[in-house]
């Protein structure tokens, strides 16, 4: 389908660029004639562009709108409501943390609440709004806002990789600017008034805050751009230009080009340097179960942990028994602090949204354990394998599982994470037996025998995944697992262990 282009000589041909990277658009007035003729023609291609995301299911397009109180920014989103279609628009405001989100990290909000594929979402008090607060109020120095932008900047890089069109709008008024903002009924939402608790001095912090951030954030995927706000009219339509713009932008994007880094398989180690012949007896076993079982029972009540949360990550050979040692973890904890979360291919909906929205809905919450019964580490075995994603997508993914970790680290989840190994003769032997038995046929599928035609594959994208994502905080605990009894007690061993590390 092809969309009428709109006139938007303001964003190409009339627009400059500021020093610091981002796109100012200049003044010029629109009279009321004028402007009810480019509204008319605005709302027209503006509907054609959301119809035809919603065809085409791509998107989400998130509009970020910061800047000034007095520029209008909750106008601004109004003016989408009365002209589109509102089921398909979403709009957050957020303002600074409270209660739970305080101890957690500081985009889990922002991804939790990200828009359906195909829809057009708007954040007020996005992302970049806790950061600048805390840097003019003097909470953080320049290097900790800065370190704090790296890592906003990857989080973009991942959402715009994963097919998210960003705008991101600082909308202001020339001129000094009242803390006050234009409000004087008193009005004091979130959405109009971000500063209103801010002195003179502070907002001009603000401003100058705001070049620095521009500068470190402006990419090429998603560039600041400013836009005046002292007229209403050309404010909206500017506003309303820019989002069609790159709605059209995306509407007509093809697939990403290939890395043109060079890739550098890691050797293949971690399987054969394992001991498969550790064995533990019953007897020990029963002994030592009970004994972890009792300990871990007390590690996750111990008063240190209300302020902590648990992550426990298993991925392995088909058939090497992480069920087994995952039932040994949770039989011993109060299922309502607990939660096990089975990890299947993505939903149609989840295929058009990032991939790692999905885990982040289900981390822990301060004094919570989460299990994984695999996970994220999908993007890197699986579908690196079964070709379900590009070769872009997954070698770009070791970074951004690595940043996802580190994110929940430093907000005091402790991320552990388990590969169970065993031979592939084994493998056999219990793929069999499952075949022969009543009880456990249903554990095997078609799709079990065709991953088992392409162990060296998974090999390989195990051996990569170990090498580029084993960290110094998180690294992972390769078990193997011929002898079930020994691999769940050498799981239980670990868990406890850091636990009570942690909790120190």
């Amino acid at each position: 389908m092809k969309l009428k282009k709109f006139s938007s000589s303001y964003y190409t041909d009339r627009a400059r660029i500021n020093p610091d990277g981002t796109m100012k658009v200049p003044e010029h007035s629109t009279n009321k004639k004028s402007y009810k003729r480019q509204r008319r023609k605005l709302t027209e291609a503006l509907l054609e562009a959301q119809y035809a995301l919603r065809k085409a299911k791509k998107g989400p397009v998130l509009v970020l709108i910061s800047g000034n109180d007095e520029a209008g920014k909750a106008e601004a989103i109004y003016g989408f409501y009365n002209t589109l279609d509102n089921r398909y628009l979403n709009t957050r405001a957020f303002a600074l943390p409270q209660g739970v989100e305080q101890q957690m990290p500081h985009l889990w909000r922002y991804w939790i609440s990200l828009p359906k594929p195909a829809r057009l979402g708007f954040y007020l008090g996005s992302w970049y709004h806790q950061p600048q607060i805390r840097y003019c109020r003097g909470e953080i120095d320049l290097p900790a806002l800065r370190r704090q932008m790296e890592e906003i900047a990857r989080f973009e890089r991942l959402l715009t990789g994963e097919g998210i069109a960003l705008v991101k709008l600082w909308l202001q008024v020339e001129g000094p600017v009242k803390p006050a903002g234009r409000f004087a009924s008193g009005e004091q939402t979130v959405a109009m008034r971000e500063w209103g608790s801010f002195s003179d001095a502070d907002y001009a912090c603000v401003q100058d805050s705001f070049q620095l951030i521009s500068t470190l954030t402006s990419t090429e995927a998603a560039p600041w751009i400013t836009v005046s706000g002292d007229d209403e009219h050309e404010r909206d339509i500017r506003v309303g230009q820019i989002v069609l713009q790159r709605t059209q932008q995306l509407l007509e994007a093809g697939p990403g080009k290939m890395p043109t880094a060079s890739w550098q398989p890691a050797p293949l180690t971690q399987l054969q340097q394992l001991d498969y012949d550790r064995k533990l007896d019953k007897a020990r076993y029963k002994e030592r179960l009970a004994h972890y079982q009792a300990r871990l029972r007390e590690l996750v009540r111990h008063p240190a942990f209300a302020g902590r949360s648990l992550l426990l990550v298993f991925e392995g050979t088909d058939a090497a028994g992480k069920g087994g040692a995952i039932r040994r973890i949770s039989q011993c904890l109060d299922p309502r602090y607990m939660r096990v979360h089975g990890t299947r291919a993505p939903t149609s909906e989840e295929r058009h949204q990032p991939y790692l929205l999905r885990f982040w809905k289900r981390v822990p919450l301060p004094g919570r354990v989460a299990i994984f019964d695999r996970s994220y580490y999908g993007r890197v075995l699986v579908e690196r394998v079964e070709g379900f994603c590009t070769r872009r997508e997954w070698q770009r993914a070791y970074d951004e599982i690595n940043d996802f970790e580190a994110q929940l680290q430093a907000a005091g989840t402790l991320v552990l994470k388990f590969w169970l190994a065993i031979t592939p003769e084994e493998q056999l032997r219990r793929f069999q037996a499952r075949a022969e038995s009543p009880l456990k046929r249903h554990k095997l599928s078609d799709e079990d025998w065709r991953n088992r035609d392409q162990w060296p594959q998974y090999e390989q994208a195990l051996n990569d995944m170990v090498e580029r994502t084993s960290t110094a905080t998180a690294p992972w605990h390769v078990i193997p697992a011929e002898d079930k009894r020994h691999a769940r007690i050498q799981t239980l061993e670990i868990v406890c262990t850091e636990l009570q590390n942690a909790l120190k």
